[in-house]
Order: C-alpha cells, then structure tokens, then sequence
C-alpha cells in the first residue's frame, strides 16, 4: 500500500497542478509565451515534458519494486527508508521504467536546443537556414510523439501488481489473515490501475500538445521550403498550368458529355475516313506504281500501314529518316495509317503535330532539340524561366494530377474507393452489344461527337435501351472549383498516382512537340507551341480531311492473371494492346473504347465523375515510350543480350533459377490514370471474361507496348481494318534475335487473323531464351521453313537486300479456313536498320555505334544526318522492289473484290 499511496499522492498532485496549464495550451499561457518564428513557444512545450518527467521520477525512483520490502512505512519517510543502491538496482531492471526514463531525458535534453533554435527565430536567418531550423525542430517533435507513444503502450501493458504489497494469486491453504490481506491486495492493485490511468492522461495531454507543435511546425517547414523555391514551383504557378487542363478554349469538349464504345469493329469516323482517304490518295498511288488514275477503282487500293519499331532516338531519327525517303518517292502520299511502338511514336507524333506531316520540318526541329539533354536541371529551368507560357501548356497536366492527387473527402480522410459512386445507369450495356452493327458503330460516333441528342433522333426506338442519357458533371471555371468538386466527387474512387512516367512523358513533350526553330548559328532556337498539340483529338481535322494518314500510337497493359494482381500467384500472365488515335483510345484485345478528348476523365459505369480535360499527349507518348518500366526479367534480359556469348551459358542456370515472378514484377510504376470502362463494384453484363475483368478495374496502368512486340502488328492485323500492306521499319536493336514476327503469328493465331502471311521470318537466327509459346509455335508452324529462312538472311546479309517482301505463307495456317477457301494474305515488307556497304560510310553501323544507343538524348549534327541518311538510303535503295510489292498486291485485291462480284478479273 504504501507503494501505491506515494505513486498517487504524488500524480494526484502532479495532475492537480498542471491541469490548468494542459487545459490552457502552450498558445495561451501568457507567463510562458515568448514570441518566435510563427508565433510558437518551444519553452512551454518542453516545460510540460519536463514536469511530466520530473513527477514520474520523483515517485517512481523510489518505489520499494522488491516484495521483500513490508507495507509498514508511511509516505513520509519513504526516500529515507529505501537506500539508493537499492532504488537504483530494481528499478533499473523494469523494462517499461528504463524506457520511460530513456524517453523523458531526451525530451529533457532538447531544452537547451529548443531554446536555441528559437533565438535563431527571432533574427535575421536565411531561407535555408530558416527551413534547416524548422527541419530539425519538426524532426524533434515527430521523434518524441514517436517515443511517447511507446511510452504508453508500455505504461498500457504493465503488470501492475508487482508494484503493490502482495501476490494477487491466493495462496493454498490460505489462513484467514491471508485472505484479508488479499483483499486489501485487491484494493491496491485497484489504486494501481487509478495511478496508470491518471499516467495515461497526463501522457495524453503531451501528445497532444505535440501534435499541434507537429501540425504548426510541418505547416512552418512547408512555408519556409515554398519560400525557398523557384515561382515556378509553388503552388500558385502549378494553379495557374493545371488550369489549362479546364480551359475551355483548349478544351471545348468539356461541355460533351462521352460515353464507352464496346465493338470489334472500328468507329464510324475511321470507316468514313478510309474511303475518304482512298479518294484522295488514288492519283499518287497510281503514279507510284506507274498506272494512269483513270484506271484505278479506288476500291482497289491497298489499304497501306507503317510499322515503326521500338528503339529510343534511334528509332526516332531513323523513322523520320525513312519517312523523307518515301516523301521523295511519292510513298508516304499513298500510306492510310501511320502505327508505332516507343521512340518511332516521337517521330510519328512531331509528323502529325506541327511539321503536318513535313519530315524535312520535323528533323529540322530534332536538329535543334538535340542539341542539349532533357534531363539537364539546367536547361529545364532555363526553359521553365524564359518561356513560362509554353512552360505552363508543357507541365499542366502534372499540375493538375498533383492537385487533385491531394483532394481528401470532407471528413478529411484519404480519397478512398466505395459505393457511393456506382449510381448512374450504364450508358452500353455490354453483355447486349458485342460485335454492334457499323450502323450502330456510326450513330455512337455521332453521340460521341454530339451528345446524346443524335442518340434519340437516329437510334430506333428498340435500340435505346443499349444507351442511356449521360448524367454530366458540372463543368468547372476554376481550379479552385475543380478540387471542391473532387473532393466529394472523387471520395468514391481510387486516385491514379502520379509517377515517373508522367514527369518523362512531359520532358518528352517539351523536347520533341514543343518546336524548336533556329534563328542564328550562336542562338538559342525560338520555342513555338500551339496550345492545341497538347491533345491527341487535335489531330484528328487533318484525319478527317483525309490529308494526312491516321497516326496510332501503341501501349501495353500487363495483365497479371490473378484478381488482385499478386506476382506471387501469376500463372496466365500476358500483354494487352491498347491503342491511341485521334479518334478514340480503347483495348484491341477487349474492344472497348472511349473517345479519344474524354480519354482521362474519372468514370464509373458510364458516367462521369469529374469534368476535366483530356489526357495531355506528353503523358501519351511518355506510356507509349516507357521501356523503362519493363518487368525484373526483361532487364535481366537487356543485361543478357549485351554480354558475350561465354558469359550468357554462365547466366543461364542462374536466370532459370530466378525465372519465377520477374515476368510480372515491374520495379518502375507505369503510367497510371483513370479506367474509362471501370464499372464499380456490381457485377459485370459483359459476356467476354477479358472485359469482364478489366471493367473491374478502377484504374488503368500502361506502359511500352515492346514489352510484347517492338513492331505495332496488332493495330495492323486488326481483321476490321482489312489493312493489306504492313511496310516495318524496325530500328529495334539486336535486331537479329528478337521474336517479333514469331510474337506477330502468336497474335495473328489468337485473334483470328486469317490473312497474316504464316512462317514468315526475316532471321534465321533463333530468339534467345524463347518463351515455351514461342518454341511450341515454332516447332509446330515452322518445320521445313528453315531453308526458307537462311536464305532470307543470306539475301539481307549477303546481297545488301534492305526489303524483304512476304506475301505468300510459307507455313500452314493453325486456323480452320472458312468456307474452304484461301483467304487473300497480307503483303509485309520488311525494312530493318542495318549498315549499307554503298552508303557513303560503309563502316557506319548503328548497332554499335555508341551515340547510336537508344537512351542517349544528346546527339550532335552530323550524327542526326548520318543516321537519317542511312536510313533514308535504304529505302530509297529499295523503292523499286517496294513498288513491285504494292502492285501485286493492288493486283491481287483487285482480281478478289472481281472474283466476289461474279466478275472476270
């Protein structure tokens, strides 16, 4: 008892003198206050602590912890009843007690620093020694609020029977006195757990007052490190560039309301585009292949696609170099799409940007742009100071991203997913229009473009409940209003995070959009941006016009194959393309679409959640080129490919030994946003598994579309689009050892693609470390096409043979044929990167030249044309047999358009 007694005498004293000061706060208490940065007062801080400190060890120090030590002195007389020496041997050995005091002589020994720190305060500091005070003075609170809560869990879980006078477990046998001492046992450790309660309190109150000193001092750093910063930098600029992502004279779309598009077919205004493109193109292609125009049917024309590979500035350079020599030759007049992968999908953007399809135009900007880094801090910020406005357009969408990334719910929690966000019907049901009629296609175009109206007026009657009238949101006027909406808007949805790729795909962007015009030979190029290329839908006029060839821009969504995306349970793991146009964005392996000015917008079941401007197209091209977020295993791989053969059998045992879960294990986030088709929590209509899953999913991670092939087959092959030459122009690297037209097949096979040109392999050489599709698929499709293949290789290798033309198979097709017919196969004409021993460096080959590596940013003049003109070389080599190739192939649709109309060819 008498333990107890000193503990609560001793905290009910404690606590009765220092409840007015804990009440008051450490703001109020006049006596206490002294003034300092941002009116804080560290003293009266510490003195709390120090308070709490002294009274716990002035009762604690001198409990009598050993049982031997009898009941029978008073409060009085107990410091001198129990010697030193034995105070300090058992107490020290109280795990809870050792660590108490540890924390209250820290927290004691920053009264000296805090007063130091705000002395400093109080005179004329720098920023940055202002911000290291702060630093260090936060730190300190978050370091004790840490200890402290230790502190209490301990105080929380401490017996405190061993601090009363006798066993609280009832002897055998017990005597009458036993059991009456037991009892006022009882009533001790009853006392006991009033002291811990009381110590619990006081501790309490120090949190909390180190919680506000928390939120003031994080608050005070944060004002100190704003202060520190560039303008461009704080918040007031980011404001301003996320407020281009609702500026309605960039974005006028953001009065339409948009609605999901689920088909295999392609969209109205692609079909109307390609006749209309047929018309325009008929004279060029005539003149190309050296027939008069009147006598070609346009329905004849072969609907032609570039295939740009992979391959960082390399790839880049080389495309646009290619791209002059058709322009020359009077190709590039008769191509309907332009389709990439990575680094060619820069040079396909700059040609549907501001060059307007002049490769002349755009390697004069390259020129320029490649003259610095984009990584260099230096030349950002030069450019950042010197062109705020273009800077603004270039950064808005990051700006807005981070603004919104930070809306809580009113209640202040994190933005989390739940319910309240799946009311609203589904504008398509999917489950009831797979495979829709083009007449649909057609008429949901129009509402894409139009609004629900043209629903109402075309769509029979039967139709309309396929489509319901979209419930818009509110179109916000200011930032300010768009992040009030967020917050009781977005409350019911996951948030995309922001990450590296957005921060790349803006560099991107300010490097190879933004053109650059020279202007001396001593001077800085001028910037020039039109605020209307910070969208992909702004290149759809000169598409609609028919002026210039659909640009396609390509990604890829890894798929896991589990329902919560875990590595570790990954078995049926694969890539789905995912496509970009300027007329919509959607999934070529689910079918599923959205139009591409609503491409970013937050939606569940159709309906949108937020209004806000279109994806930025430096986000775009930064997932279409973000190899970097490739998988543990394609690294490894990149690693293997590049050391000698010797080193690669070494490397073997040891990659089938971590084969396991590096497939599937991205150590770099890709590019994650908002899921157009995400339908929320209830369960999906749709008849096809793959869209059933990816409907599940409220955001939307995708990444370079190498990852499953560097060369954009699949948009190509897509049976929809009857595209019958596919002219690949492969910059890839290693360029003899990868699978892309044994991926190609793969992907020909699964998607029913009846025409692709089977066994067709411009290498002899196997894959290395094949995938086991990739070796069944062999072993199954190419027996007896070895030969075949050799002498491919000896012609390229040997004979200086730049194109390779495949347009019969040399396999047998794995599909059943319908109807028992042949269908009419694909013409693919390879072109691949390689050195030229008639180009005027023979010696130049990029596949070692160092400058030539796909990562390097900063290349002088005359390596830009070296490269360009080696690529320009080729083709030009080369356009004979490619004309030889286009007019078979017009030949060939012709006799079968004749054939399907009862015609004699």
């Amino acid at each position: 008892m008498v333990a107890i007694s000193a503990v609560s005498a001793s905290f009910t004293v404690y606590c009765l003198a220092n409840a007015p000061l804990l009440a008051q706060g450490p703001d109020n208490d006049a006596d206490e206050i002294q003034e300092g940065a941002e009116g804080r007062n560290k003293k009266v801080q510490t003195s709390i602590i120090q308070s709490l400190y002294n009274s716990i060890t002035d009762s604690f120090v001198k409990l009598p912890v050993d049982k031997e030590v009898q009941g029978s002195h008073s409060d009085s007389d107990i410091s001198t009843t129990i010697p030193k020496s034995q105070d300090t041997d058992q107490t020290s050995n109280s795990p809870w007690y050792s660590e108490l005091l540890g924390v209250l002589e820290s927290l004691g020994a920053t009264l000296e620093h805090s007063d130091t720190n705000e002395s400093k305060s109080d005179s004329r500091v720098s920023l940055e020694e202002l911000a290291a005070n702060e630093s260090d003075y936060m730190s300190w609170l978050t370091g004790a609020k840490s200890k402290l809560d230790e502190v209490a869990l301990q105080v929380q879980n401490q017996d405190w029977s061993a601090f009363t006078s006798f066993s609280t477990e009832e002897p055998e046998n017990a005597s009458s006195d036993d059991l009456e001492q037991n009892m006022e046992s009882t009533e001790e450790i009853a006392r006991a757990r009033t002291v811990k309660s009381r110590i619990l309190e006081q501790i309490s109150a120090v949190q909390a007052q180190l919680n506000r000193q928390v939120d003031e001092a994080t608050a005070a750093l944060g004002s100190a490190v704003q202060n520190m910063l560039p303008p461009q930098l704080q918040r007031p600029w980011i404001a301003e560039c996320a407020q281009c992502c609702i500026d309605r004279d960039i974005h006028p779309d953001l009065l339409e309301s948009t609605s999901v598009r689920v088909s295999s077919d392609i969209c109205g205004q692609e079909a109307d585009f390609q006749a209309k493109r047929a018309e325009k193109i008929c004279q060029d292609f005539a003149k190309f292949i050296g027939v008069s125009a009147s006598s070609v049917d346009v329905r004849d024309i072969p609907v032609i696609g570039i295939a740009g590979s992979g391959g960082g500035f390399r790839a880049m350079i080389s495309t646009l170099g290619s791209y002059r020599a058709m322009h020359q030759a009077g190709l590039a007049q008769c191509v309907t799409y332009d389709a990439a992968v990575s680094g060619s999908s820069w040079a396909i953007a700059a040609l549907h940007t501001y060059a307007n399809g002049n490769p002349y135009q755009a390697l004069d900007s390259v020129h320029e742009a490649m003259k610095t880094s984009m990584f260099s801090t230096s030349n950002l910020s030069e450019f950042v100071n010197e062109n705020d406005g273009i800077a603004k357009r270039v950064f808005a969408d990051i700006a807005a991203r981070y603004l919104l990334s930070g809306a809580k719910s009113e209640d202040g929690h994190s933005v989390t997913q739940s319910k309240d966000g799946e009311a609203g019907a589904r504008e398509l049901q999917t489950g009831s229009i797979q495979k829709t009629a083009t007449l649909l296609d057609r008429i949901l175009g129009e509402a894409a473009r139009r609004g629900h109206q043209a629903v109402d007026v075309l769509l029979p009657e039967k139709y309309q409940t396929w489509v319901s009238k979209p419930q818009s949101a509110s179109v916000p006027l200011t930032m300010d209003e768009l992040l009030q909406a967020a917050k009781s808007t977005l409350r019911t949805m996951s948030v995309p995070p922001l990450s590296v790729v957005d921060l790349y795909g803006a560099l991107l962007f300010r490097k190879l959009i933004v053109q650059h015009i020279k202007v001396g030979d001593d001077k800085k190029s001028d910037l020039v941006l039109d605020p209307k290329w910070v969208k992909l839908s702004a290149q759809r006029p000169a598409v609609d016009q028919a002026s210039q060839p659909m640009p396609i821009y390509t990604a890829v969504r890894h798929f896991i194959g589990t329902d919560d995306n875990d590595p570790d349970k990954a078995q049926g793991h694969r890539y789905q393309w995912f496509e970009f146009n300027p007329y919509e964005v959607g999934s070529i392996d689910h079918g599923a679409w959205i139009p591409s000015w609503a491409f970013g917008r937050p939606m569940v079941n159709g309906r949108e959640q937020l209004k806000i401007g279109e994806a930025h197209f430096g986000g775009i091209i930064g997932a279409a080129s973000s190899a970097f977020c490739a998988s543990f295993d394609a690294m490894i791989m990149e690693l293997y490919m590049a050391v000698p053969s010797a080193v690669r059998s070494a490397m073997d045992p040891l990659l089938d030994w971590i084969e396991h879960g590096t497939e599937v294990s991205h150590p770099i986030p890709p590019y994650t946003l908002y899921n157009p088709f995400y339908i929320g929590e209830q369960s999906s209509t749709s008849q096809s598994d793959k869209l059933a899953e990816l409907e599940s999913k409220p955001l939307l991670s995708l990444m370079d579309a190498g990852m499953e092939n560097n060369l954009p087959f699949a948009p190509l092959l897509r049976p929809e689009r009857n595209v019958d030459v596919i002219v690949c122009l492969d910059s890839s690297a290693n360029i003899e050892i990868m699978p892309w037209f044994a991926r190609a097949e793969a992907w020909a096979g699964d998607h029913g693609v009846e025409r692709w040109p089977w066994g067709a392999r411009p290498w002899s050489a196997d894959p290395l470390r094949p995938s086991k599709a990739e070796v069944k698929l062999d072993q199954s499709t190419l027996s007896g096409t070895r030969s075949v293949r050799e002498s491919v290789n000896k012609r390229i290798r040997d004979d200086n043979i730049r194109c390779v033309v495949f347009d019969q198979p040399v396999a047998s097709s794995p599909l059943p044929r319908k109807n028992g017919s042949l269908p009419r196969p694909i013409t693919i004409l390879y072109i691949p990167l390689l050195p030229n021993a008639k180009f005027r460096d023979p010696d130049f080959d990029p596949e070692t030249a160092d400058f030539c590596g796909t990562f390097n940013d900063q290349w002088t003049t005359e390596q830009i044309d070296l490269l360009a003109d080696l690529a320009s070389f080729n083709l030009t080599q080369e356009v004979s047999r490619i004309r030889d190739a286009l007019k078979v192939a017009y030949k060939r649709k012709r006799a079968h358009r004749l054939y399907e109309e009862g015609l004699d060819a």
